[in-house]
């Protein structure tokens, strides 16, 4: 628990230093800005914020992938890519340092079947798949 707590302040700290505020997502509620689906499933939220400070989330990162490369808001606006920890239900992580796995365990809302975790660690321990990285897992999300 006190891991997780240092992670959120980092995060946060981080966050501030840049003048962004951390996306916030509230589960049950918040309406995916791709799908219009409910974000409901804490492991597989998603969220971006843009360079003037909107949020958008989404229910699942193949939600949030394919509504930038739609062009909904364009690459160079996007100021943070974020996933929920699926080894921390609800936590929000930075998508483009975070590690993935891809398997038919993960059955994702938009079925992207791509979990993402804070560590390789704790992704090596969740199931059998294959090992992704941020621009791996970007490639997947879009086919």
């Amino acid at each position: 628990m006190n891991r997780m707590l240092a992670l959120m302040l980092l995060l946060s700290a981080t966050l501030l230093s840049c003048g962004q505020r951390a996306p916030i997502i509230e589960f049950g509620k918040t309406e995916c800005a791709h799908c219009r689906m409910n974000v409901v499933d804490q492991k597989f939220g998603a969220a971006i914020t843009t360079v003037k400070g909107r949020q958008y989330a989404f229910d699942d990162a193949a939600c949030m992938v394919q509504f930038v490369a739609k062009g909904t808001v364009a690459e160079d606006q996007v100021a943070g890519w974020y996933v929920c920890d699926h080894a921390h239900p609800g936590m929000l992580i930075d998508a483009t340092a975070a590690q993935y796995m891809f398997g038919a365990a993960f059955r994702s809302p938009m079925r992207g079947d791509v979990a993402a975790f804070g560590t390789a660690a704790e992704r090596d321990k969740a199931a059998d798949g294959e090992p992704l990285d941020w621009q791996q897992a970007r490639n997947r999300l879009l086919e």
